[in-house]
């Protein structure tokens, strides 16, 4: 009989583990069982709505099949597919925001409506049309103030010309002018305030003085005979003529009499009641 001790060293025994597992005896997910996953924290309030690994496993299934992008003629497809990027279920239900600061002369509720319909029918996420909503509105406000400053440019070199053309006769025949389109305007009932301000009117040197002569062929010209006729006349001799004991207070807006020699002027010339 052999009496050699047997020095064989038995296997070690594995370490008891107190992680929990993933799935309970009934093969359903362990509460919690996604916390055992750092990677997987962010989608913590997703994947706990999952009971089971056939669930979660059918759900991936229809996630692959959305990837790619849809054909907009499979209607149940697309919807899968706005559903996906967190469109809402109906496409009365979607509205591009307006970007914060933007003026009304940039933003075009109509238009806006239009594009947010065409956005929903191709499934473009909300993150991204918003996005381009910033970029596009971004991108006309520098545009609109590069023509506004290009407005306010051209405006002055056509004054610069006027004022060179006239000399000291500038202030005298835009206020000539003034009076002339505000006549002109009450009797057609337009709004020459909107006109006179108009950049392609007010940059255009010519128009200027195309209504100094129709203002001077209306002085020149009256509408009526008889006694307008000497009114029209003596209006004109107000603003024309330096031997009118008016017309020093006519030209010069300092002139104590300025105002009164400007009514004078306005009830011969245009017949108004003072």
């Amino acid at each position: 009989m052999n009496n050699t001790e047997d020095n064989t060293t038995p296997p070690p025994t594995p370490p008891e583990t107190t992680a929990s597992p993933l799935l309970n005896d009934d093969g359903a997910f362990a509460p919690g069982w996604f916390t055992r996953f750092e990677e997987l924290q962010p989608f913590a309030a997703t994947l706990s709505k999952f009971q089971r690994p056939e669930a979660l496993a059918k759900s991936y299934a229809n996630l692959e099949k959305l990837r790619g992008y849809p054909d907009t003629a499979d209607a149940a497809r697309m919807a899968a597919f706005r559903a996906a990027v967190g469109l809402p279920p109906k496409a009365e239900e979607f509205t591009l925001e307006r970007p914060q600061n933007t003026p009304d002369e940039l933003w075009d509720e109509n238009l806006v409506n239009q594009l947010s319909g065409v956005a929903y029918e191709y499934g473009v996420p909300p993150k991204a049309m918003a996005a381009l909503a910033e970029r596009y509105t971004a991108e006309n406000r520098r545009f609109l103030e590069r023509c506004q400053q290009e407005n306010a440019e051209a405006v002055a070199r056509a004054d610069a010309t006027l004022q060179q053309d006239w000399g000291s006769a500038y202030e005298q025949n835009m206020q000539t002018i003034e009076r002339f389109l505000h006549t002109m305007g009450e009797r057609a009932g337009v709004n020459v305030q909107q006109l006179a301000e108009n950049p392609a009117l007010r940059a255009n040197p010519d128009f200027a003085r195309l209504m100094l002569e129709a203002a001077g062929l209306m002085d020149e010209a009256p509408l009526h005979t008889g006694q307008q006729t000497d009114q029209k006349k003596e209006a004109h001799r107000i603003a024309h003529d330096p031997t009118h004991p008016l017309h020093e207070a006519y030209m010069r807006t300092s002139h104590p009499q300025h105002r009164y020699a400007n009514e004078q002027y306005d009830r011969l010339a245009f017949g108004r009641k003072l």
